[in-house]
């Protein structure tokens, strides 16, 4: 007897909330024009954003502050922000026609799930900022930083491409300094915080907290 096909371990919470009638009509004009589809084909990035260039993917974009805001920062790199949560998706699209940029896609569903779609060696970098830390004990297998997905992350990567963590959960940063020291095709570990990277409206929230940020970047040789 063939064992039964176990679902994928799931790394963020659903989290639903209604929009307003202006916010829903502004996904319904905008997502044809800036939303990817989370399964099909392979990804071909020339085909979406007309051009060859570099491509990072940025997973758990919030209300897209620090996406956009890098985005315009870096008008040769083309990105794919993803997020399940629909609010933000909402608002980053908003801010994509206002700020006038052409080089963010997004994805409205799982990074996992669209990751499937990304060709080996293709990407110039991984972003992944304040992720659900899933505190649990129990739900450690959860987090984005797990061995699994830091080695499908590597497959991905051109070499010289780049993982770049973000998070203010003590925990959570020594489990992906863990994963990613352990990794033989990656190298380097704990930076200063980089000015160019902004602070997100979850980072604030730490701070005012009293948590401090932990940034770790890593190449792959």
């Amino acid at each position: 007897m063939s064992e039964p096909v176990r679902p994928p371990v799931r790394t963020f919470k659903p989290r639903r909330r209604p929009l307003s009638t202006e916010r829903a009509a502004l996904m319904d004009r905008l997502t044809p024009m800036w939303c990817v589809d989370e399964v099909g084909e392979g990804f071909d990035p020339v085909a979406v954003f007309g051009r060859e260039a570099p491509l990072v993917i940025d997973i758990g974009i919030g209300f897209g502050d620090t996406l956009t805001t890098m985005a315009a920062n870096e008008p040769d790199v083309d990105v794919v922000g993803c997020d399940v949560h629909t609010p933000g998706i909402a608002s980053t699209l908003a801010r994509i026609e206002t700020m006038g940029l052409d080089n963010v896609r997004l994805l409205h569903g799982d990074a996992l799930g669209f990751l499937d779609r990304v060709r080996p060696e293709s990407l110039s970098g991984i972003r992944i900022y304040f992720p659900d830390p899933w505190p649990k004990a129990r739900h450690r297998q959860r987090r984005m930083a797990s061995e699994r997905n830091v080695d499908r992350f590597v497959a991905l990567l051109a070499p010289g491409g780049f993982v770049h963590i973000a998070t203010d959960i003590d925990d959570y940063a020594a489990q992906a300094l863990r994963v990613c020291d352990g990794h033989p095709d990656l190298t380097g570990g704990v930076i200063d915080r980089p000015d160019w990277r902004p602070v997100t409206r979850y980072e604030r929230k730490g701070l005012a907290a009293g948590r401090t940020a932990t940034d770790l970047f890593y190449r792959r040789s």
